[in-house]
């Protein structure tokens, strides 16, 4: 069983794909900038050569024009270092916008497939994966990715070409000395394993603090108002102390280790440089080396530290990107609950009499939230659905528009299953007006059209008008053009609902449901939606999800539910001379009191 550490939360996760199979998944997106990948490659390699030629400038300097006293060669070759240099930075500079329009484009075309995937998946995906973590998760995943094919993969293959250029050329000028470096090298890679293990152990550690007091900052500013009206600053103050000196502390002890760390090797490459030089002395005294020889060593020696102590970060880097590429693929291969039928408008039943629920059973988890289900919905008619919360409205609702799948049993239109047809062609019959109204940043005209451009600005009025909305759009500086914020937070409640009414109203659906539409507006919105309501219903079929009763007292019919089982159906006065469960609700419910 193969395993990935997730550093956030410092937990074991199942990898689903191998190294080689998640390369191959990978290759598709990658096989679009191969040519720009080899280019990046041969400039790291040019990039490289430079890094090796200087010492060996250097070192002809030293021995042989300095020596000779030849002003036109020492003037020359330090000319031409100083040319190797200019042109290294300028192909190192190239080399990096390459490689990191490469990782920006393979992430951009990797987030597009992700998003166009997410928006098919069905709610019981989500249900698991709430959005916000979900994006979290995949933002830091993607900028993983990212770096691997820009800034960890270069970097790899930077550290295995220095480190095997260096150590031929070395070996090239003398096999004794290389020998000898090699030896005392060994001995600091072996450290700098553990080094870094600790330090990886240390900060992920500082990053579960940061995200503790980040946790504790955005719950108490929301909360700002208990605090205030409760007095209780200073509590939150003492709290906020703790939780910052927790995350210092961490800090404190991730950064002495890394500076420890960093520290121990730049006096090990002092140490080493020593000893090149000590044990250089006597060679130079017999001729066996050069002084340019010896800094040659030295210049190369320090090219060794780099690599060494790089290698091993770097591939813990590529094996956490790896992991990340992992978790994204396998959001991509996630299938949907709830798949494209195959039937398309030509198989539509034009003349539907009605939409049938037959023994329908559903649960998210463990318990059943519907218990064999059955009603029918003659077409044209008004039902409402009502009960208390958790006895199984709001699922028969999302099963209707197939944000789930019936456990058991079937729901119809005519005597087709609707789960037969295309789910686009299925859900544009289907207007929605939902309890927790969505609403995006933009133009008015944008959120009631989501922004379709067909759907012009006069059947944008006449929807909006036949909810009694205009009125509010009016009196707006810009009109349909006036600027909402997300959520739209910058209009009441009702207005928002009555928008969201609008919208549903311009598709002008054959289908009509309204799940919840007047939980959260005043009366006097609340009888803006019930008149129009009232109008919308001659037309077309709607299904109404209410708790206040007294919005769907002209129903053609009322279902009444609980612990998800149809235990009641009527009108209402015959519910009412029942005497049962809604009358009960009903008479709950006098004076505007809220069941709920």
């Amino acid at each position: 069983m193969r395993f990935w550490k997730n550093d956030d939360l410092l937990e074991k996760e199942a990898r689903k794909y191998g190294t080689a199979e998640l390369i191959k998944v990978m290759f598709p997106f990658i096989r679009p900038f191969l040519w720009q990948f080899f280019a990046a490659m041969c400039l790291l390699l040019a990039v490289t050569a430079c890094a090796l030629a200087a010492p060996l400038i250097l070192r002809q300097v030293i021995d042989k024009a300095i020596p000779d006293k030849n002003t036109a060669e020492v003037f020359g070759l330090a000319s031409l270092f100083a040319g190797i240099f200019a042109f290294s930075v300028i192909i190192s500079y190239i080399q990096i916008i390459i490689t990191t329009r490469i990782g920006l484009s393979i992430i951009r075309d990797l987030k597009a497939r992700l998003f166009s995937h997410l928006l098919t998946l069905s709610m019981a995906y989500f249900d698991t994966n709430p959005p916000g973590k979900l994006m979290a998760r995949v933002e830091s995943d993607a900028e993983r990715v990212r770096m691997l094919f820009s800034d960890v993969s270069m970097a790899l293959l930077s550290n295995l070409i220095m480190f095997t250029g260096t150590l031929v050329v070395m070996m090239h000028t003398n096999i004794k000395m290389t020998l000898m470096v090699l030896a005392l090298l060994f001995p600091v890679a072996f450290t700098t394993y553990f080094f870094l293990k600790l330090t990886r152990k240390l900060t992920s550690k500082v990053r579960v603090s940061f995200a503790k007091m980040t946790g504790f900052i955005t719950e108490y500013v929301r909360a700002v108002q208990v605090i205030q009206i409760f007095r209780a600053n200073e509590m939150a103050k003492r709290k906020m102390h703790d939780v910052g000196v927790g995350f210092l502390k961490s800090e404190v002890k991730a950064y002495t280790v890394e500076y420890a760390y960093w520290s121990f090797i730049g006096a090990c490459e002092i140490l080493v440089v020593i000893i090149i030089l000590l044990g250089g002395r006597s060679n130079l005294s017999t001729g066996v080396i050069t002084i340019g020889t010896v800094v040659l060593f030295v210049e190369y020696t320090r090219r060794l530290f780099m690599p060494i102590v790089q290698f091993s970060e770097t591939l813990n880097q590529v094996q956490r990107a790896f992991a990340s590429a992992d978790r994204i693929f396998s959001i991509l291969e996630t299938k949907t609950k709830t798949p494209d039928g195959e039937l398309g408008e030509e198989s539509f039943p034009q003349n539907w009499k009605e939409i049938r629920f037959e023994n329908v059973w559903f649960k998210y988890k463990d318990s059943w939230v519907l218990k064999n289900v059955s009603f029918s919905i003659p077409r044209g008619s008004m039902y409402a659905i009502v009960g208390a919360s958790g006895s199984g409205k709001t699922t028969i609702i999302s099963l209707l528009l197939r944000f789930y799948e019936p456990t058991h049993g079937v729901i119809k239109i005519g005597d087709i299953d609707i789960k037969s047809f295309r789910l686009e062609l299925w859900r544009s019959k289907i207007g929605l007006v939902l309890q927790n109204v969505s609403l995006f940043s933009g133009t008015i005209s944008e959120n009631i059209s989501v922004f379709n451009d067909e759907m012009s600005r006069f059947a944008q009025k006449r929807a909006l008008e036949s909810m009694h909305a205009w009125d509010i759009v009016e009196k707006l500086p810009k009109g349909l053009e006036e600027e909402i914020s997300e959520g739209g937070l910058n209009i009441s409640m009702g207005e928002r609902q009555l928008i969201c009414l609008g919208r549903a109203v311009l598709y002008d659906p054959e289908i009509l449901i309204l799940d919840e539409a007047t939980s959260s507006v005043d009366p006097g919105t609340e009888k803006k939606i019930q008149d129009a309501t009232d109008m919308l219903t001659a037309e077309r079929t709607s299904i109404v999800v209410a708790h206040r009763l007294s919005t769907i007292t002209n129903a053609n019919k009322i279902i009444v539910l609980q612990t998800g089982e149809v235990v009641e159906q009527g009108t209402h006065d015959d519910l009412l001379k029942s005497e049962g469960i809604y009358a009960g609700l009903y008479r709950l419910q006098a004076g505007e009191i809220i069941y709920d």
